[in-house]
């Protein structure tokens, strides 16, 4: 609908608020359903939902300025000011379940409402219900365009959603400023952070619709920690007229609990425990694989079975997201072992995500181009040689003005602004992201969107058909970029590789260089940086000897990687023939992974390595892999922490943790386990 109604408003309709109708207002309802309409859309389009919910169920629809009842009130042209004020007006409704749908634009303001209620009330929706609309991540790809959008375009839209407007040229006149100024809003939004959310994720698509692809709907997988589930029902963009029974009867099953999780598979004979700590659940709880679990009390530490299993049972079964079943190794000389050889140990099978499914009967497909950690050993070798100079210690010198210069800019905007501050958000994120896509050659200005696909790549969870898009997206970004790089190359690694290899390398694998980088590059370092922070906020004792230099800086740097291990395996291994690992027979096409955090505290490499001592000479710990597949970046990381980690020290004094620990979110189900967020006063 659009700013004019076509349908006056129910007899008897009650206003909660400017922002907010209802048809009818419920004394005790079990769940309150908010809509958001889409550009130009007014809360009327909804009208016909409270007819179909079942008895119970409150529809409300958010009324934006500029229409209905607030036909004289000049749109908003910031769409931070519109969640911002939007989420205002429904604190009065927390106190019961509610839910929120929106289409189009409104599956960007519904999500943007939702993580106010999440960071400002701890209010998680029963379902975030999104249609028609790329994740907000996707909209943070680029620079605003330069042009207005075309008023014919705007006006065929609204004529599709509306056909009062089809027949009368008056009434689209009338409302073509309010049409504008949506339009405007939707396409200046650029998200500085889009953060995942806790509540279950349904996302719906017409299946002839041209403005949103099965890749758009399937983005909105990374902005949930919880399930996830894709609909599609007949039509174009503006499905929801025609297919509205459908619709509201889906959505009422999904706010019901209907959504259907991923599982993230169990363990046997793995003791869960019954303690009550202080971390995190899902780092920590029975849910979560052995092969990733983190400690109940410590969420630096691997979980206390890894002690017992490296005593009694050092290859142990365990169960991938996926459904597949691996050994998992436990001891560091066994670890060590399965990292160095690469004739006996594959990491072919990791082709379509980082976790592999059971094998399908007609085998892998083919290695992906430049992906090279799926390449045989030769092959492997002959990349790793070209990447190498790119990756040297010399290399990493050199980048160190620079990460200083980038360290020191963004502590100058957090003590700008004054506390709190989230270092993850502010500082441990956005520094080692910025100074690898400029190592690497990628334009900053689309950080955002390939960080959102990257972290698809990075999540455990069983997501094949999402992170498939992913490559996808990938995939045709960097063989753009690599087009621009043979072009012009420039002083980066990409345009050495262009320089001197590119006879060798064609553009597919240039690219698919390009997606491992970045795969593998910075996301492992910010892990580390971010959980670095919070293990020295929660020890003074070592963040002093940090801070005041008593502590060498590339010891403490090292100590802190060993003692973290934010990767928990690197890769799954699949055997190349049958094997035999501390007494455990293996056969031939099994999957092999080693935990890395276990055999980083293994007492057998060294005395007291459960304890973090940051003037510790650290061992020859896996946290950076080992051999052939050692760390490329492992130079890189070391230097970003012995800059960073004094600096922040130094310019916040009194730096503390603003919330306890319990209440902090980990990321287990990921290739670099960290923390999401760290709230910081000083």
């Amino acid at each position: 609908m659009t700013g004019v109604s076509a349908r006056g408003p129910a007899p008897g309709r009650t206003d909660a608020s400017r922002w907010l109708l209802r048809r009818r207002v419920l004394p005790d309802p079990a769940l309150r359903l908010l809509c958001f309409p889409h550009a130009g859309g007014a809360a009327t389009f909804f009208h016909g939902w409270q007819d179909r919910v079942p008895p119970g169920t409150e529809v409300g629809a958010i009324c934006y300025p500029g229409r209905q009842n607030r036909i004289a009130e000049p749109p908003l042209t910031s769409m931070t000011e519109l969640a911002d004020r939007i989420h205002a007006a429904l604190r009065g409704l927390l106190d019961r379940p509610l839910a929120l749908f929106g289409h189009s634009m409104g599956a960007i303001v519904a999500y943007e409402v939702a993580v106010r209620l999440a960071e400002r009330d701890g209010v998680t929706p029963a379902a975030l219900l999104v249609s028609g609309h790329a994740a907000p991540y996707l909209c943070a790809a680029g620079a605003p365009p330069e042009t207005a959008a075309d008023d014919r375009e705007i006006a065929a839209l609204a004529a599709a959603a509306d056909p009062a407007l089809r027949h009368s040229p008056e009434l689209l006149d009338l409302v073509m400023p309010v049409l504008r100024a949506d339009h405007a809003l939707l396409r200046a939004y650029r998200p500085a952070r889009t953060p995942r959310l806790a509540a279950p994720v349904v996302a719906y698509r017409g299946a002839d619709d041209p403005r949103a692809t099965e890749d758009d709907m399937w983005s909105w997988q990374a902005m949930t920690r919880s399930a996830f589930r894709y609909r599609t029902l007949p039509g174009d963009h503006f499905y929801l007229t025609e297919e509205e029974a459908g619709l509201v009867a889906d959505v009422v099953e999904a706010c019901g609990g209907g959504t259907e999780g991923a599982s993230t598979g169990t363990e046997q004979g793995a003791p869960e425990g019954n303690g009550r700590g202080t971390q995190a659940p899902e780092a920590a709880g029975p849910d979560v694989p052995l092969f990733v679990r983190r400690s109940r009390s410590c969420p630096f530490d691997p979980a206390e079975d890894f002690a017992r299993l490296r005593a009694e049972q050092p290859v142990v079964r365990t169960t991938l997201p996926t459904g597949a079943r691996a050994w998992l190794v436990t001891r560091y000389a066994d670890a060590r072992r399965v990292i160095s050889d690469q004739r006996r140990f594959s990491s072919r099978a990791a082709v379509n995500g980082p976790v592999p499914p059971p094998e399908p009967p007609e085998g892998f497909p083919p290695p992906r181009p430049g992906v090279f950690y799926t390449y045989g050993p030769e092959e492997h070798a002959r990349i790793r040689r070209m990447l190498t100079p790119e990756f040297s210690a010399q290399r990493a010198r050199a980048l160190e003005p620079r990460a200083q210069e980038l360290a020191d800019r963004h502590l100058d905007a957090i003590e700008r602004a004054g506390p709190p501050a989230d270092l993850i958000a502010g500082f441990a994120l956005p520094v080692p992201r910025l100074l690898f896509l400029e190592l690497l050659g990628v334009p900053v200005r689309d950080a955002g969107r390939l960080h959102h696909d990257l972290a698809l790549l990075h999540d455990f969870h069983p997501v094949h058909a999402a992170q498939a898009g992913a490559f996808r997206r990938l995939d045709t970004y960097l063989r753009a970029l690599v087009e621009e790089v043979r072009a012009a190359p420039g002083d980066h690694v990409l345009g050495h590789l262009a320089t001197a290899h590119g006879t060798e390398l064609d553009d597919s694998e240039l690219a698919g260089i390009a997606c491992q980088l970045l795969l593998a590059g910075y996301a492992t370092i910010s892990g580390t940086l971010g959980l670095s922070l919070l293990a020295l906020l929660l020890d003074p004792e070592q963040a002093a000897l940090v801070r005041d230099g008593r502590a060498r800086p590339a010891g403490a740097a090292e100590e802190l990687i060993r003692h973290l291990s934010v990767v928990a395996f690197g890769k799954v291994f699949q055997t190349t023939e049958d094997v035999t690992i501390a007494g455990q027979d293996i056969a031939a096409g099994e999957y092999v992974l080693c935990s890395l955090p276990s055999a980083n505290r293994d007492e057998d490499l060294a005395d007291g390595l459960d304890r973090l001592d940051v003037t510790r000479e650290p061992p020859h710990h896996l946290a950076l892999g080992h051999g052939a597949h050692h760390c490329l970046g492992a130079e890189l990381a070391r230097m970003e922490l012995r800059v960073c980690l004094p600096r922040v020290l130094r310019r916040l004094p009194g730096l503390r943790l603003r919330v306890p620990l319990g209440e902090l979110r980990f990321t287990p189900l990921n290739a670099a386990y960290g923390v999401e967020s760290l709230p910081v006063d000083w």
